[in-house]
Protein backbone atom coordinates (compact mmCIF):
# COMPACT_ATOMS: atom_id res chain seq x y z
CA UNK A 1 0.00 0.00 0.00
CA UNK A 2 1.00 3.34 -0.88
CA UNK A 3 2.40 5.92 1.72
CA UNK A 4 -0.35 8.33 0.32
CA UNK A 5 -2.91 5.75 1.02
CA UNK A 6 -1.18 4.81 4.45
CA UNK A 7 -1.79 8.34 5.42
CA UNK A 8 -5.37 8.72 3.93
CA UNK A 9 -6.07 5.38 5.95
CA UNK A 10 -5.08 6.80 9.19
CA UNK A 11 -6.45 10.44 8.76
CA UNK A 12 -9.80 8.52 8.63
CA UNK A 13 -9.14 6.31 11.76
CA UNK A 14 -7.92 9.04 13.37
CA UNK A 15 -11.11 11.40 13.05
CA UNK A 16 -13.00 8.10 13.22
CA UNK A 17 -12.05 7.54 16.99
CA UNK A 18 -12.44 11.55 17.62
CA UNK A 19 -15.60 12.12 16.59
CA UNK A 20 -16.98 8.12 18.22
CA UNK A 21 -14.86 9.67 21.27
CA UNK A 22 -16.67 12.88 21.37
CA UNK A 23 -20.32 12.10 19.98
CA UNK A 24 -20.86 8.14 20.49
CA UNK A 25 -19.95 4.98 18.16
CA UNK A 26 -24.02 4.90 17.51
CA UNK A 27 -24.34 8.77 16.75
CA UNK A 28 -21.44 8.73 14.02
CA UNK A 29 -22.30 8.25 10.83
CA UNK A 30 -20.10 7.38 7.44
CA UNK A 31 -21.67 10.55 5.60
CA UNK A 32 -20.98 12.49 8.24
CA UNK A 33 -17.15 11.58 9.10
CA UNK A 34 -16.59 11.87 4.95
CA UNK A 35 -17.86 15.57 5.35
CA UNK A 36 -16.07 16.30 8.18
CA UNK A 37 -12.79 14.98 6.46
CA UNK A 38 -13.53 16.70 3.18
CA UNK A 39 -13.70 13.46 1.24
CA UNK A 40 -16.58 11.31 -0.62
CA UNK A 41 -18.24 8.19 1.16
CA UNK A 42 -15.98 6.61 -1.37
CA UNK A 43 -12.82 6.79 -0.32
CA UNK A 44 -13.68 6.12 3.37
CA UNK A 45 -15.34 2.94 2.34
CA UNK A 46 -12.60 1.88 -0.22
CA UNK A 47 -10.52 1.53 3.05
CA UNK A 48 -13.55 0.53 5.19
CA UNK A 49 -16.63 -1.35 3.54
CA UNK A 50 -19.17 -0.76 6.61
CA UNK A 51 -18.87 1.33 9.51
CA UNK A 52 -18.67 -2.14 11.24
CA UNK A 53 -15.29 -2.23 9.74
CA UNK A 54 -14.06 0.90 10.72
CA UNK A 55 -14.79 0.31 14.42
CA UNK A 56 -13.56 -3.21 13.87
CA UNK A 57 -10.30 -1.74 13.33
CA UNK A 58 -10.05 0.53 16.14
CA UNK A 59 -11.15 -2.17 18.36
CA UNK A 60 -7.72 -4.23 17.18
CA UNK A 61 -5.57 -0.79 18.27
CA UNK A 62 -7.13 -1.34 21.39
CA UNK A 63 -6.58 -4.66 21.52
CA UNK A 64 -2.94 -4.30 20.78
CA UNK A 65 -1.67 -1.34 22.56
CA UNK A 66 -3.77 -2.62 25.69
CA UNK A 67 -1.28 -6.37 25.10
CA UNK A 68 1.73 -4.10 24.70
CA UNK A 69 0.94 -2.99 28.62
CA UNK A 70 -0.16 -6.13 30.10
CA UNK A 71 2.44 -8.52 30.02
CA UNK A 72 3.57 -11.22 32.66
CA UNK A 73 6.75 -10.56 34.23
CA UNK A 74 9.33 -12.40 36.47
CA UNK A 75 9.65 -8.83 38.02
CA UNK A 76 6.80 -7.89 39.10
CA UNK A 77 6.27 -5.86 42.07
CA UNK A 78 3.21 -4.44 43.24
CA UNK A 79 4.24 -0.72 42.51
CA UNK A 80 4.68 -1.74 39.11
CA UNK A 81 1.41 -3.96 38.69
CA UNK A 82 -0.44 -0.89 39.96
CA UNK A 83 1.35 1.26 37.16
CA UNK A 84 0.67 -1.20 34.37
CA UNK A 85 -3.42 -0.46 35.63
CA UNK A 86 -2.73 3.23 35.53
CA UNK A 87 -1.04 2.72 31.76
CA UNK A 88 -4.12 0.48 30.99
CA UNK A 89 -6.46 2.83 31.98
CA UNK A 90 -5.00 5.78 30.36
CA UNK A 91 -5.06 3.78 27.25
CA UNK A 92 -8.77 3.27 27.65
CA UNK A 93 -9.33 6.54 27.68
CA UNK A 94 -7.79 7.32 24.27
CA UNK A 95 -10.65 4.69 22.29
CA UNK A 96 -13.13 5.39 25.36
CA UNK A 97 -15.98 4.90 22.89
CA UNK A 98 -15.34 1.16 22.49
CA UNK A 99 -15.57 1.16 26.13
CA UNK A 100 -18.83 3.69 26.40
CA UNK A 101 -20.85 1.51 23.63
CA UNK A 102 -19.65 -1.88 24.73
CA UNK A 103 -23.00 -3.38 24.54
CA UNK A 104 -23.46 -2.23 21.51
CA UNK A 105 -20.48 -2.85 20.10
CA UNK A 106 -20.69 -6.96 21.51
CA UNK A 107 -24.24 -7.19 19.60
CA UNK A 108 -23.93 -4.79 16.72
CA UNK A 109 -20.34 -6.47 15.41
CA UNK A 110 -19.77 -10.32 15.47
CA UNK A 111 -16.79 -9.84 14.64
CA UNK A 112 -15.38 -7.80 17.34
CA UNK A 113 -17.68 -10.38 19.71
CA UNK A 114 -15.26 -13.15 18.60
CA UNK A 115 -11.82 -11.50 19.00
CA UNK A 116 -12.60 -9.92 22.82
CA UNK A 117 -13.43 -13.75 23.90
CA UNK A 118 -10.16 -14.40 22.80
CA UNK A 119 -8.30 -11.86 24.16
CA UNK A 120 -10.06 -11.74 27.08
CA UNK A 121 -9.12 -15.37 27.76
CA UNK A 122 -5.80 -14.52 27.21
CA UNK A 123 -5.70 -11.05 29.15
CA UNK A 124 -7.10 -13.14 32.20
CA UNK A 125 -4.27 -15.91 31.77
CA UNK A 126 -1.97 -12.75 31.77
CA UNK A 127 -3.72 -11.41 34.85
CA UNK A 128 -3.23 -14.51 36.77
CA UNK A 129 0.21 -15.41 36.08
CA UNK A 130 1.05 -11.83 37.28
CA UNK A 131 -1.00 -12.83 40.64
CA UNK A 132 0.87 -15.96 41.39
CA UNK A 133 4.61 -13.57 40.74
CA UNK A 134 3.28 -10.94 43.01
CA UNK A 135 2.55 -13.90 45.76
CA UNK A 136 5.81 -15.79 45.08
CA UNK A 137 7.32 -12.25 45.78
CA UNK A 138 5.97 -11.67 48.75
CA UNK A 139 2.99 -9.26 47.75
CA UNK A 140 -0.08 -11.11 48.24
CA UNK A 141 -1.56 -13.65 50.02
CA UNK A 142 -4.18 -15.43 47.73
CA UNK A 143 -4.32 -19.51 49.37
CA UNK A 144 -6.17 -21.51 46.91
CA UNK A 145 -7.87 -20.98 42.62
CA UNK A 146 -11.16 -19.80 43.77
CA UNK A 147 -9.42 -16.46 45.41
CA UNK A 148 -7.50 -15.50 42.25
CA UNK A 149 -10.47 -16.86 39.91
CA UNK A 150 -12.44 -13.82 42.38
CA UNK A 151 -9.29 -11.57 41.97
CA UNK A 152 -8.94 -11.85 37.74
CA UNK A 153 -12.73 -11.36 37.31
CA UNK A 154 -13.11 -8.63 39.59
CA UNK A 155 -9.85 -6.45 38.05
CA UNK A 156 -11.50 -7.49 34.27
CA UNK A 157 -14.67 -6.32 35.48
CA UNK A 158 -13.55 -2.98 36.50
CA UNK A 159 -10.98 -2.49 33.97
CA UNK A 160 -13.84 -3.03 31.35
CA UNK A 161 -16.67 -0.85 32.92
CA UNK A 162 -15.16 1.64 35.01
CA UNK A 163 -15.20 4.09 32.23
CA UNK A 164 -18.79 3.55 32.01
CA UNK A 165 -19.81 3.91 35.66
CA UNK A 166 -17.60 7.30 35.47
CA UNK A 167 -19.82 8.73 32.47
CA UNK A 168 -22.40 8.05 34.71
CA UNK A 169 -21.56 8.96 38.20
CA UNK A 170 -19.68 12.07 36.67
CA UNK A 171 -17.49 11.43 39.92
CA UNK A 172 -14.56 12.56 40.47
CA UNK A 173 -14.32 14.99 37.97
CA UNK A 174 -11.25 14.89 35.78
CA UNK A 175 -9.97 11.82 33.80
CA UNK A 176 -6.69 11.88 35.66
CA UNK A 177 -8.77 11.91 39.04
CA UNK A 178 -11.31 9.51 37.61
CA UNK A 179 -8.90 7.23 37.01
CA UNK A 180 -7.00 7.70 40.79
CA UNK A 181 -10.62 7.19 41.99
CA UNK A 182 -10.98 3.71 40.46
CA UNK A 183 -7.47 2.95 40.86
CA UNK A 184 -8.10 2.73 44.65
CA UNK A 185 -10.59 0.38 44.35
CA UNK A 186 -8.21 -2.08 42.80
CA UNK A 187 -6.12 -1.35 45.81
CA UNK A 188 -8.80 -1.77 48.42
CA UNK A 189 -9.92 -4.99 46.48
CA UNK A 190 -6.03 -5.98 46.87
CA UNK A 191 -5.36 -4.73 50.64
CA UNK A 192 -7.38 -7.88 51.96
CA UNK A 193 -4.74 -10.26 50.33
CA UNK A 194 -1.60 -8.19 50.25
CA UNK A 195 1.25 -8.23 52.85
CA UNK A 196 2.97 -5.72 54.74
CA UNK A 197 5.25 -5.54 51.95
CA UNK A 198 2.56 -5.47 49.48
CA UNK A 199 1.01 -2.60 51.43
CA UNK A 200 3.61 -0.71 51.69
CA UNK A 201 4.24 -0.54 47.84
CA UNK A 202 0.59 0.22 47.75
CA UNK A 203 1.08 3.27 49.96
CA UNK A 204 3.99 4.14 47.60
CA UNK A 205 2.15 3.77 44.16
CA UNK A 206 -0.34 6.02 45.44
CA UNK A 207 1.75 8.35 47.17
CA UNK A 208 3.45 9.13 43.61
CA UNK A 209 -0.02 8.99 41.90
CA UNK A 210 -0.91 11.92 44.28
CA UNK A 211 2.76 13.61 43.56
Amino acid sequence: MSKSHLNTRGKILDKALEMFNERGIEYVGLRELAGLLDIRVSNITYYFPTKDDLVYELSLELSKTNAAIIVASEDLTMHSFLEMMHRVYHNQVQFRCLLLSFVHVMQQNKRIAEAYKKTQTVRNATIKTNIDVLTKGGYLQVKDEDEKEFLVSTLSLISRFWISEAAVSARPKGTEAQIRYYLSMVTRLLTPYATAKGKREMRSFEDALQG
